[in-house]
């Protein structure tokens, strides 16, 4: 097919993958196509057809990923070019302009991936500094157009650019992680949310520096902590839970774990910002090893937090994942009184909600406990998922009463 005056080669999916397409999802994987002779090159326009040569859609193609085309345009006659980018960024961040920077947070997430239309893309607002997050190597020659929409848009101090380590190997580049526009004055950035104070490390954070995803789940599980309540946080990371709980909550104790020593020295400093150093106590252990002591010592707990790494990368780890999110909940269930809280999360997008749901009624089955869902949570609103894309529909928050 011709665009304008330049030929886009053909890329023929198997008959027996046409799944990978359906509904408009962006991914096409290695196994679903018949690979050409010649493979393109890193980042070329391919139009994706059928075996009887119908279009299907308009992407980029990797030849070193196991995701060989991402599709970006289901129309032939849509050039898939630097003005569609750009077009599919201000649309991105035009509506997060009607969710708003409020009092309750200066950090937004303005592009998040395929749920924009902008597949291997995401960035983040931290007050006055942007970090693009790179998972696609086909992005790359559109980057410095991006950033330079960004910096007209926004004035920021700075601008970074992050690949991480595991996007990077699995796209065949090398990680990296620099400044685009400008450098930090100080180590770290100050953001508020929930009306607390948080540090973010633009340089070696997790993700690009933070979770903005559970900005309002971390509130919402505010209302479920009985009074007076034993809590214990697993996986704090920073500390968002444990201190957005400590700040509103009028509890006993609240014990937060994690087994990353920088985190917990993360989640001390802001306790100490803060002022709520005094109601909080931090343990370095991994949460398996702690829970499982835990059950064995005869503790029990009013509230438990649970909210784990991802655990399924990809379809291959799935059952692993379900197992260990299994076992994690079984030993927290295990640890909390009648009528306690469990607020239990799962950011794997391979895992489904009904996939989650199935674990916690196994779990509830085995404990012989009853739980009793309060509510079901996602993401925050800057972080929309697509029905065409499951995975964008990633993170799970049940908030439930045990019985």
């Amino acid at each position: 097919m011709t665009i304008g005056s330049r030929m886009v080669r053909k890329i023929i999916l198997k008959q027996s993958g046409k799944r990978s397409f359906h509904g408009n999802h962006p991914w096409i994987l290695e196994h679903s196509i018949h690979e050409p002779g010649t493979k393109p090159q890193v980042g070329e326009v391919v139009d994706l057809v059928r075996e009887d040569g119908k279009f299907v859609g308009r992407g980029f193609y990797n030849p070193n990923s196991r995701i060989r085309i991402r599709l970006f345009t289901w129309d032939p006659e849509e050039s898939l070019d630097e003005g569609l980018i750009l077009k599919r960024l201000d649309r991105a961040i035009e509506h997060r302009g009607g969710i708003g920077l409020t009092d309750a947070t200066n950090a937004i997430r303005l592009v998040f991936s395929e749920a924009d239309q902008l597949s291997g893309l995401v960035v983040d607002r931290y007050a006055e500094h942007l970090v693009i997050q790179l998972t696609s190597a086909a992005l790359q020659p559109f980057i410095s157009a991006i950033a330079d929409r960004l910096f007209e848009l926004y004035r920021p101090l700075t601008i970074s650019l992050l690949m991480d380590e595991r996007s990077a190997k699995t796209e065949g580049l090398e990680a990296q992680h620099r400044f685009l526009v400008g450098r930090p004055s100080e180590e770290y950035v100050e953001i508020q949310e929930n009306g607390l104070r948080w540090t973010v490390d633009l340089a070696g954070g997790q993700k690009t520096g933070y979770y903005l995803d559970q900005r309002e789940n971390r509130l919402a599980a505010t209302r479920w902590i009985p009074k007076k309540a034993r809590v214990l946080d697993v996986c704090t990371y920073v500390g968002g839970f444990a201190l957005t709980i400590a700040k509103y909550c009028e509890t006993a104790s609240i014990v937060a774990v994690d087994s990353s020593e920088k985190a917990l020295q993360a989640a001390q400093k802001h306790a100490e910002i803060n002022g709520l150093v005094e109601r909080l106590e931090f343990i370095q252990a991994d949460f398996f090893d702690f829970l499982s002591d835990q059950v064995d010592g005869g503790h029990t707990y009013d509230a438990i937090v649970l909210d784990p790494p991802r655990l399924a990368s990809s379809r291959e780890h799935l059952q692993r994942a379900l197992a260990a999110y299994h076992r994690l909940n079984y030993l927290a269930i295990r640890l909390l009184r009648e009528g306690g809280t469990l607020i239990t999360c799962s950011c794997s997008g391979r895992v489904s909600r009904p996939e989650f749901r199935e674990v916690l009624k196994g779990v509830a089955s085995r404990a012989r406990r009853e739980v009793q869902v309060l509510e079901e949570r996602a993401a925050a609103p800057d972080h929309p998922s697509c029905l065409s894309c499951p995975e964008t529909d990633y993170l799970k928050c049940v908030m439930a009463r045990v019985l």
